[in-house]
């Protein structure tokens, strides 16, 4: 149980986020400037954002509960930071930055044609509220595991708050409480990693001893075992085009390359992102180990955590004191909120630009679709938040994401990846290269066993295959039809 001291330092911060987030509210506040911050926004807060983005609570809570209950070898995913970001900086970056673009949907239009813009904008809104349900179910459990309070209430109070301050302040909100939330996370496992090395006979020597008996330290599989979650080959090549997918075709992400002021600062952005991504993955499996340790030694302690996923937060209620739980639990709060909110603006920004403006409701005034984004914002909170309610039935909280975006990311690279690297697809083309791709990553999803980290390179592989295919067929098919003078 929390203490009220501990109560009360989770209940400021939520205050005072919230805040802080509705300080950036505007009420005359133009389109460019709520999505896109007039595109003057400093090049370190947007790393730190783009950061917030990709590693939420799902990560902060799911990786050493991970290295807890297996071993590090999920930790490789870290690996294929150095070779995503050079990738999205060379291939993806330029075409964003010429195109003066709210969404990248749009740049799909000017190659492929609306259809393939409607169709991968709905496959993103899938994806990412899909993300943003898991993201607000996870402190609802946390405080569920501790303090017994039922999951519906706590999920509809995250769900309503990150929806105000949001909707409240736009992407400007957005992008400076994430700055904030990702130095509370950083505070709260260095609070959880310090204090336990500390309780632990011998420091860290012990932890190093006890995780190399029971093989917590393990950090590669590449046998052929394709169908293991952690298996090399598989997080390996799988992780690198679900990261270059992310940061390449995800809205939530993308949209804070177009505040920036330059493709300059977009790349030191994303550099900077990289490299914070691999320390703090890397921190968080060792934490796991630490855990482990410590757990072993206090095997009284390890008889009360009954779900592993709650691991961090267990250990803070257990053993911290004088509002240390308290800034664990807050840290938990900011790895979710930075999250949710960088989903629902998204969400909201790809539903207003690519369908409300673009096909139900055009050539209207710009502070109408100003107004248009901040109840779409509300409304896909409200969504994200029912959507909660079933977010405990994908298991491990560690891969509970990554199931979903493996399956649908492929398809999304894919189609990015035919309107960018060539001019010969065409887009009924790349749309029933995009049709084949869901066909066959589905089909192996029910009927093979290969981790779920291969789903990506199946469905990016097949969609860039069946669109070139289908435009050749199609354009020979034409090439007949042309009468002979």
């Amino acid at each position: 149980m929390l203490s009220v001291l501990d109560i009360t330092v989770v209940a400021l911060y939520l205050v005072g986020i919230a805040a802080i987030g509705s300080y950036f509210y505007h009420r005359r506040a133009r389109l460019q400037e709520y999505l896109l911050g007039n595109k003057a926004v400093a090049w370190l807060p947007v790393a730190l954002s783009i950061l917030a983005a990709d590693m939420s609570s799902l990560t902060y809570l799911g990786t050493p509960a991970w290295v807890f209950t297996h071993d590090m070898k999920l930790n490789q995913i870290v690996l294929v930071y150095p070779i995503a970001v050079p990738i999205v900086i060379w291939l993806f970056l330029p075409i964003y930055s010429r195109a003066h673009l709210y969404t990248a949907y749009q740049y799909l239009e000017q190659r492929f044609g609306l259809c393939a813009r409607l169709v991968t904008c709905l496959l993103f809104l899938f994806i990412r509220g899909a993300h943003a349900a898991i993201i607000i179910y996870v402190p609802a459990l946390i405080l569920y595991e501790l303090m017994h309070i039922p999951l519906a209430v706590t999920v509809l109070i995250m769900g309503l708050l990150t929806a105000f301050y949001t909707m409240m302040g736009g992407v400007k909100a957005v992008i400076w409480t994430d700055a904030i939330q990702v130095v509370t996370i950083l505070l709260g496992f260095s609070v959880v990693a310090v204090t336990a090395i500390n309780r632990i006979p011998g420091g860290f020597t012990k932890v190093v001893a006890l995780g190399l008996a029971s093989h917590k330290f393990t950090l590669f599989d590449f046998s052929a075992s394709l169908d293991k979650v952690d298996n090399s080959w598989a997080l390996l090549i799988g992780g690198v085009l679900l990261y270059v997918q992310a940061m390449s075709t995800d809205q939530a992400v993308l949209q804070k390359y177009f505040t920036t002021k330059s493709q300059k600062d977009t790349a030191k952005s994303l550099y900077l992102y990289g490299g914070i991504a691999i320390l703090i993955g890397t921190l968080l499996s060792l934490l796991g180990a630490i855990l482990f340790a410590y757990y072993a030694i206090y095997p009284e302690l390890r008889s009360s955590l009954h779900n592993p996923d709650a691991l961090v937060p267990h250990y803070a209620a257990s053993v911290l004191h004088n509002g240390l739980a308290g800034l664990v639990v807050a840290s938990i709060f900011a790895g979710s909120m930075s999250t949710v909110s960088a989903s629902l603006n998204s969400l909201a920004t790809s539903t207003v630009i690519d369908i409300y403006r673009r096909i139900i409701c055009t050539n209207k005034s710009d502070a109408h679709y100003t107004l248009a984004c901040r109840c779409a914002t509300f409304a896909w909170g409200m969504a994200a938040t029912a959507g909660a309610l079933y977010a405990g039935r994908l298991g491990p909280l560690v891969l509970g994401f990554a199931k979903i975006q493996s399956l649908l990311g492929g398809l999304l690279l894919g189609i990015f990846l035919l309107a960018s690297a060539t001019r010969k697809v065409t887009g009924p083309g790349a749309i029933c290269g995009l049709v084949l791709g869901l066909g066959v990553v589905v089909w192996f999803s029910w009927y093979s066993p290969v981790s779920i980290y291969l789903y990506a390179a199946i469905g990016c592989f097949t969609t860039v295959c069946g669109g070139w295919f289908f435009s050749r067929i199609a354009k020979r098919g034409a090439a007949r039809t042309v009468p002979v003078s």
